[in-house]
């Protein structure tokens, strides 16, 4: 395996870690579906906050990692937020209909 599939891998695991941390302290209802949809959009977006930086600039190993892991949870977070906004929008101009 290629150094760049390694770090991708680490990324991908360290995003799904993040979120099942965030399942576990949350206190809402959760599903399977939700658990599961929350792991791999966090997963997703840390391996996309990675490759940025690893693409804009030569930080070492552990510091693409962190801010990887970082960004990613602040994007995904901000993904999930947008996502409920939008649902909401279309519930609610269907009851309006």
């Amino acid at each position: 395996m290629q150094e760049h599939e390694k770090v991708a891998l680490q990324l991908i695991l360290m995003g799904f870690v993040i979120a099942m941390a965030k399942v576990l302290v949350s206190t809402e209802k959760l599903t399977w579906r939700i658990v599961i949809g929350r792991a791999i959009l966090n997963g997703f977006t840390t391996l996309g906050a990675g490759g940025a930086l690893i693409w804009i600039s030569d930080l070492n190993m552990l510091a693409i990692l962190g801010l990887g892991a970082f960004l990613g949870t602040l994007g995904s977070q901000f993904v999930e937020a947008q996502a409920e906004r939008f649902i909401k929008n279309k519930v609610e101009a269907n009851e309006d209909q």
